[in-house]
């Protein structure tokens, strides 16, 4: 896979785990929820790396201390798999595998710039992360500022849809939009 194919794969694992609020299946007890969705991650331009934009299906499970996420292309067959825990990350593709020391690392080789894929699993869920402080934002709109990430749940009620902007250069957008059961 090229450096564009893997960072998409990244790519659509941080939107996934952006949208981490809704579970596709009822979680059992003590366990994390299944969740999947649609995800877009786009990076601006700087310097001479290029803009970039990545969209994918995915389904998450876990939190961010273990878990997995799978990447689906459009026809829905496995594009990416990510495994991660408290010894590192990994991720399988049509290249074959790689193993980091986290998913922040693995992210940030990925894509050029670090993702706080941490806290984007409590964002998923439309709450900030326990980890760090935060504050509402500056507009009646509901989400909050942390981390140097805006996070806006407008429409989390309505279409279980997560925006998160990092606010400093380069510009980096990660939107995902989970699948709700009926």
């Amino acid at each position: 896979m090229t450096l564009r194919g893997w960072a998409r794969a990244v790519a659509g694992m941080i939107a996934a785990a952006v949208l981490a609020g809704c579970a596709s299946a009822p979680p059992q007890p003590g366990t994390a929820p299944v969740l999947s969705g649609r995800l877009l991650v786009k990076v601006a331009a700087l310097g001479d790396q290029p803009a970039q934009s990545h969209n994918a299906a995915f389904e998450l499970s876990g939190d961010e201390r273990q878990g997995q996420m799978r990447l689906l292309g459009p026809l829905g067959a496995q594009v990416a798999l990510a495994h991660w825990n408290e010894h590192g990350a990994s991720l399988q593709d049509s290249q074959g595998g790689r193993d980091f020391p986290d998913l922040a690392t693995m992210t940030g080789e990925a894509l050029g710039e670090p993702i706080p894929l941490a806290a984007l699993m409590q964002w998923l869920q439309g709450r900030p992360w326990d980890g760090a402080p935060h504050r509402p934002l500056a507009s009646a709109t509901p989400g909050f500022v942390q981390l140097g990430w805006s996070v806006d749940l407008a429409r989390w009620a309505d279409d279980a849809l997560v925006e998160a902007t990092r606010i400093d250069p380069p510009g980096v957008v990660v939107r995902a939009k989970l699948d709700r059961t009926p």
